[in-house]
């Protein structure tokens, strides 16, 4: 048997057992604030799909992999395993009304660029469409999906190599990389709260040939 740690008199401490369904709150609290992936999908009938997720992020470089998470099994998650692939687009800080309408609750089949009055815009590797409001756009093909049960809110991870990259070139920077600063992006928080951009501050990665100490008698070079 281990010890159980002594509790912080300053804190307050709860096991995630005790959570209950309280526990998805609570990392949406504490993971935050996070990306949204703009996830266009289309079924196995070609009728098109659009919703935003929140847990989403670079799985690889090298390969180029970006993974996010549907809770449960959603329109998208299914519309991913029945066809293959998938668009994410950004959604900028301005687009944050028309992508939080995208989450509604519709029956399976309803076509959410037209909910939202978005443009549907023809991808060039893949059959689902980009969002034509978007400043960008990445089109995916499924690597794997990674469940963690069956319950309503497990957790099913999509692995998705990105095959095509798409950027209106008014959100290019001069070194031809995507301003982030144009393109604003919003994301998700706690509770029913999105953040747009703050400050950004650039601090260089720290080299440890440059920090470590040196031995007696060796010069930095």
């Amino acid at each position: 048997m281990t010890d159980t740690p002594p509790r912080s008199p300053d804190r307050t401490e709860m096991p995630v057992a005790d959570l209950g369904r309280r526990a998805y709150s609570f990392l949406n609290c504490l993971v935050a604030p996070r990306p949204i992936a703009w996830v266009s999908t289309v079924d196995a009938q070609g009728r098109r799909n659009l919703a935003p997720h929140s847990y989403f992020t670079i799985a690889s470089a090298e390969p180029a992999v970006v993974s996010f998470t549907s809770i449960g099994r959603k329109d998208s998650l299914r519309n991913i395993e029945a066809t293959g692939e998938l668009t994410i687009s950004v959604v900028p800080w301005r687009l944050r009304e028309a992508a939080n309408l995208t989450s509604i609750d519709a029956p399976a089949g309803t076509d959410e660029f037209e909910v939202a009055g978005l443009t549907p815009v023809p991808s060039v590797a893949v059959r689902p469409p980009r969002v034509g409001q978007s400043p960008a756009s990445m089109e995916c093909r499924l690597a794997e999906v990674r469940s963690f049960g069956e319950l309503p809110r497990s957790g099913h991870v999509v692995f998705a190599e990105v095959v095509h990259v798409s950027v209106d070139p008014a959100y290019l920077a001069e070194d031809g990389l995507p301003d982030l600063t144009l393109m604003g992006n919003a994301t998700r928080a706690d509770r029913m709260n999105w953040f747009s951009l703050g400050e950004r501050e650039a601090i260089t990665r720290p080299v440890w040939a440059e920090q470590a100490p040196q031995e007696p008698g060796t010069a930095r070079t």
